[in-house]
C-alpha cells in the first residue's frame, strides 16, 4: 500500500484499519499522522452535531426548519477541513503524486548520458506494447516498470533545457492537461490517443513542459499487443 492509497482509506474512514493499512502507518509517520488528524476531527465534527443548539429566548411555536441547514453543514463540515489542512488527494493528483514516487525511486536515470540505439529503445517499449518514433540520439535511458501495476515505458530524453522523463501511460486516462510540481520535481500529464503521456522535469520547468508532451503524443504509436 502506498501513500495515497492509506489516505484515501483514511479519509473514508478513519476509525477502521486493516492489515495492509497498518503496515504501512507502521513506516510511514507522515500517514499515521494524518490518521490521528483525521480522527481528531471527525471527534469533533461528531461531538458538534450531537450538541443540542441553543435555544433562543423567544422562539415561534411552530418554526420550520430551515431548508439550507444541510447545506451549511456541509459547508462548515468542508471549512474544517480546509482549515485544518487535511485534505484527500483528487485522482490525478495521486497520479502525479505515482509519477514523482517512481522516478525518484529511479533517479540514476537523470544521471544516464550515453545514446540509446533503436534496438535498445524498441526492445525496452515492446513488453508495454508501445512504439515511440524519436530520434535515438535523444534518448539516454529506455526502460519498461511496473507502474500501477502495469508495464509502462519509463525513457529519459536529452533536451537543451536538460533531461526529461517520459512515461506513457497506456492505462491512465486524463481529460485535459494537468501540471504539477512536487519533490523539487515538475511535471504535466497530457491525454493521448491511448491512455495518457507525462513528462517530467527537475525544478520548475512546467512552461516548456507541455508543448514537449504534446510533441511526444505524436510520435507514440499504441500497439495492439500491448499487455
Amino acid at each position: 500500500m502506498n501513500c495515497p492509497e492509506a489516505r484515501l482509506l483514511i479519509g473514508a474512514a478513519p476509525a477502521s484499519t486493516t492489515p495492509p493499512l497498518e503496515e504501512h502507518l507502521a513506516g510511514c509517520a507522515e500517514c499515521a499522522r494524518f490518521r490521528t488528524e483525521m480522527q481528531t476531527l471527525e471527534g469533533d465534527i461528531r461531538r458538534a452535531l450531537q450538541s443540542p443548539p441553543e435555544l433562543a429566548v423567544r422562539r415561534p411555536r411552530r418554526a420550520v426548519p430551515s431548508p439550507w441547514r444541510p447545506l451549511a453543514l456541509a459547508a462548515s463540515v468542508l471549512v474544517a477541513l480546509a482549515v485544518s489542512g487535511v485534505w484527500l488527494l483528487l485522482p490525478a493528483d495521486t497520479l502525479a503524486h505515482d509519477l514523482v514516487s517512481h522516478v525518484e525511486a529511479e533517479s540514476g536515470s537523470w544521471a544516464a548520458q550515453e545514446p540509446l540505439d533503436g534496438a535498445g529503445i524498441t526492445q525496452a517499449l515492446r513488453a508495454a506494447g508501445v512504439g515511440f518514433d524519436v530520434t535515438s540520439d535523444k534518448v539516454t535511458y529506455a526502460h519498461s516498470c511496473r507502474f500501477r501495476g502495469r508495464y509502462v515505458p519509463h525513457l529519459v530524453l536529452q533536451t537543451d533545457k536538460g533531461p526529461v522523463t517520459v512515461m506513457l501511460l497506456r492505462h491512465e486516462q486524463v481529460r485535459s492537461p494537468r501540471t504539477f510540481r512536487e519533490e523539487g520535481l515538475s511535471g504535466v500529464i497530457v491525454p493521448a490517443e491511448n491512455g495518457s503521456i507525462a513528462v517530467l522535469a527537475q525544478g520548475d520547468a512546467r512552461a516548456h513542459l507541455e508543448p514537449l508532451a504534446q510533441r511526444m503524443s505524436q510520435d507514440v504509436r499504441w500497439l495492439p499487443e500491448a499487455r
